[in-house]
């Protein structure tokens, strides 16, 4: 099995058929057909179901999809790294990005970054932190900004923020609140927190009214925008909305941490230590400043 056979064996998922794929691929539906023959023989299973119009894919072959995008994905990455160091940059710094991540200290540094190694291009890859997590995991990614909560095995990260849980609504609720002062305002609750804050609300002996669960932070504040209740979600996710009355809670339970977080160990790439290495020269300053 090697990456053109992998990629015929793509393409052919992707069409649905092989005289297409063959017209995708610009080469002719025979061979085309041998190596799909020949993948099949080595790996000792059927990869599709052939019909008379279309092909579908078995499920081995739905399996072997799964890896393949993985393979041709790192093969691309590896591709555009080799390429980059051919023209005379010293690489890319592939960076994932959490939606709710941008903060003056990532920019600070990513400022730095460019000052002092000008010729690493990055390119940003963004999603959510358990998306960005399972690429960072996978190799898909050098390093990453992620938002707790998450499972943090197998990874070093560097503390670049810490945010209370936020209130956010068109009513007046500025200032410090526990869960139980909300009463029975309709919640929106951000996914990522739903557990945490209802196992909090559980301890306090208070029910709370929840009237939507939302898979991102964003749409938790625009519901609020929108005068359907009162959104909970990280504090620093409000920071854009203009017509928003934001309040914190108190619960230390709530609070949440933006990391820069790498791998442990020998998979990272050159471009990511650099970062990782300068955000935690950043970490100490800061910390030496503190104890003055």
């Amino acid at each position: 099995m090697d990456l053109r056979q992998l990629k015929y064996f793509k393409t052919i998922i992707e069409e649905g058929t092989i005289t297409g794929a063959a017209r995708k691929l610009h080469i002719s539906q025979p061979p085309l057909s041998s190596q799909m023959h020949l993948l099949e023989k080595e790996l000792g299973t059927s990869l599709f179901e052939r019909g008379a119009r279309q092909v579908t894919p078995t499920e081995a072959g739905s399996r072997l999809y799964r890896y393949a995008l993985e393979m041709l994905d790192l093969e691309m990455a590896a591709r555009e790294e080799i390429s980059t160091l051919k023209t005379g940059h010293q690489g890319v710094l592939r960076l994932g990005l959490v939606s709710s991540g941008g903060h003056w200290k990532l920019y600070k540094l990513l400022k730095q970054y460019e000052n002092r190694y000008p010729h690493i291009q990055i390119k940003v890859i963004e999603g959510n932190s358990y998306e960005l997590l399972e690429k960072l995991r996978k190799g898909k990614i050098d390093i990453s900004l992620l938002r707790s909560p998450f499972s943090t095995y197998g990874l070093e990260m560097v503390v670049l923020d810490r945010s209370p849980m936020g209130i956010g609504s068109l009513a007046p609720w500025k200032g410090e609140y526990f869960l139980n002062d909300l009463g029975d305002s309709p919640l929106i609750l951000y996914r990522r927190w739903e557990k945490i804050i209802l196992g909090e609300c559980e301890k306090e002996k208070f029910r709370p009214n929840v009237y939507c669960v939302a898979d991102d932070a964003r749409t938790c504040r625009e519901w609020a925008e929108a005068g359907l209740g009162l959104a909970l979600a990280p504090a620093s996710v409000f920071q854009e909305s203009s017509s928003l009355s934001v309040g914190v809670l108190k619960e230390e339970a709530l609070s949440s941490t933006l990391c820069l977080a790498r791998r442990k160990g020998n998979g990272e790439s050159r471009s990511g230590s650099l970062l990782f290495q300068m955000a935690l020269e950043m970490e100490d300053r800061t910390l030496s400043s503190k104890s003055l």
